[in-house]
């Protein structure tokens, strides 16, 4: 089971806008973020902030995946002083023109596509909870692909000309750059990323034990049965997969049945609580409905009265 390609399939992203930054060296600027953003660098290079995270330098092929920043910064050197992005551009200028320029001077100039998306589900945002809060894709990097560049050339040509269609087709494109920033931290190990089960997917043990789970939610998995299907005695895959993922086997076995459960409704909006129930692995409806409300947060009945506009 391809795992990475299951979970995206029931990721749902919503993309609220795309624009431009052209900036000339020295600048810096401060700009907020309620929902995710994506950045890909298409000339010069910059530095760049994420709430109180190192700053990461930034050259022209680079895409910036942040889940969910509290805010983010972008300057030209690491000592430039910061200032608000209102005061280039307004939000309601940058909307309508999808421009933001700034001259500071005789210095480099760098050129950004800068775009917004919001995790639209709550399922959606248990998938990615574990993601750094950068996920920074260099474009000459070994790991990536020969298709890569061209993406980022078609987005930025896309965003420049404001043709027909064009919303749609940026949309698309960046859901493949996001499925690529997702595979990129699969078995990553670098020192800032937190356990994850990305990162876990490629343990040949504790990956297959999420394969097991992930293409049978409804089975009444322990973790006793997981750790002998994958050759473990308990308590070292137990600590293994606490260490990798950040949870426990059955804390992530919960939280993928409440995944499934949260699309099913949505897929199927008259679908009974008690199939959905049995189809992840509770006996009764008032045994799932406990899990769902403290998994997600609100009741089954909720949850779906709030998404049945979403479907």
């Amino acid at each position: 089971m391809d795992v990475l390609a299951h979970m995206m399939s029931l990721m749902r992203t919503k993309a609220s806008l795309y624009g431009r930054l052209e900036f000339t060296a020295p600048y810096g600027f401060r700009f907020p973020a309620k929902d995710g953003i994506c950045l890909m660098v298409t000339r010069g290079s910059c530095y760049l902030g994420v709430d109180d995270s190192p700053l990461v330098s930034l050259v022209g092929g680079d895409f910036v995946l942040m889940p969910t920043p509290g805010q983010y910064t972008i300057r030209s050197s690491p000592e430039v002083s910061l200032r608000p992005c209102e005061e280039v551009a307004s939000a309601e200028e940058f909307h309508r023109t999808r421009l933001m320029c700034f001259d500071g001077g005789q210095g480099p100039s760098t050129s950004i596509v800068a775009g917004c998306f919001s995790l639209s589900t709550t399922e959606s945002k248990l998938l990615v909870k574990h993601l750094p809060s950068i996920v920074h894709l260099q474009g000459s990097g070994s790991h990536i692909e020969p298709w890569f560049q061209s993406t980022l050339q078609f987005i930025a040509a896309e965003v420049s000309q404001k043709l027909p269609g064009g919303t749609a087709i940026v949309d698309r494109l960046a859901e493949v750059l996001f499925v690529q920033a997702m595979r990129s931290r699969i078995g990553s190990s670098a020192a800032t990323d937190k356990p994850s089960w990305l990162r876990a997917l490629d343990d040949p043990q504790v990956g297959r034990a999420i394969e097991l789970m992930h293409a049978e939610p409804e089975r009444q998995w322990t973790v006793d049965e997981l750790s002998q299907c994958v050759a473990m005695s308990r308590s070292a895959f137990a600590e293994r997969f606490r260490r990798l993922v950040g949870e426990t086997p059955m804390d992530h076995l919960t939280q993928w049945r409440m995944v499934k459960a949260g699309h099913m409704m949505r897929a199927k909006p008259t679908i009974k609580l008690e199939e959905i129930a049995l189809a992840t692995g509770y006996e009764s409806e008032s045994s799932f409905g406990k899990a769902f409300r403290r998994v997600m947060g609100v009741s089954p009945g909720k949850y779906r009265s709030m998404n049945n506009a979403d479907i």
